[in-house]
């Protein structure tokens, strides 16, 4: 069980450097990983004294397989794809960029948004995404700029270029639909499979009308997204963002 809880440190730390180099120190998500790496270091570090209190033990691996379990709830909801390829607007969600350019899971958001754009020429694309910690362009400019060299007409892209978190992503998005279409637009929404529920749910919230075409997620990222990702959802479900 320490082994266990050791290897499950080792990836909460990786996942809250990844998050801190993506969002910043004091983003909810790395605060939330720092938190529970902190108490899992704890836990292996007096687990000869902690395995005495069996309850501790059961509610730590509890907690687990419940994350586990989620996790794979949040795979098999991302990876289908409601689009019909008549949406009005592509929603493309920002995934981090480094130095201005796009990084492996922001890329394969992008390439997706691509594929779509080929089966639906007519639609519009949305890109939307502050600027990051540490950057100096916004991940929505970069996002253009990645597009437009594939061939996507610039005249054909909108930025959203403020936000800094997934329900702001979608509530600026709305205002920016709002003042370019006259009547309510269908959207699809484009992002990674780990993020496609709490984005779904958020574009709901704000009132976007839209199906869902998910991309892929590295593999070697998986276990790192996954969990920040359920740390993301729960924080979802209790402030409402």
């Amino acid at each position: 069980m320490q082994k266990i809880i050791i290897a499950i440190g080792i990836l909460t730390t990786i996942a809250t450097i990844r998050s801190w180099m993506q969002s910043g120190p004091t983003n909810n998500n790395t605060l939330f990983l720092a938190g529970i790496t902190v108490a899992l270091g704890i836990y292996a570090w007096f687990y000869e004294r902690f395995k005495k209190m069996r309850w501790l033990t059961v509610t730590i691996a509890a907690v687990f397989i419940t994350i586990l379990g989620f996790s794979t709830f949040l795979a098999v909801y991302g990876r289908r794809s409601t689009a019909d390829y008549t949406e009005d607007v592509v929603l493309v969600l920002g995934g981090g960029i480094r130095n201005g350019e796009v990084r492996p899971t922001l890329q394969m958001r992008l390439d997706q948004a691509f594929a779509y754009h080929q089966r639906n020429p007519a639609a519009m694309i949305l890109v939307t995404g502050g600027t990051g910690y540490g950057q100096v362009i916004s991940e929505a400019e970069a996002m253009a700029r990645y597009l437009i060299a594939r061939g996507v007409p610039a005249g054909q892209i909108l930025l959203e270029d403020a936000a800094h978190s997934t329900y702001t992503n979608m509530s600026f998005s709305r205002e920016i639909l709002d003042a370019h279409f006259d009547e309510p637009p269908r959207a699809v929404i484009i992002t990674s499979d780990f993020h496609m529920f709490r984005s779904a749910r958020f574009a709901g919230m704000v009132g976007i009308n839209a199906t869902i075409y998910p991309a892929n997620t590295p593999w070697l990222g998986q276990p790192f997204y996954y969990l920040r990702e359920v740390a993301a959802v729960i924080k979802m479900w209790v402030i409402g963002r």
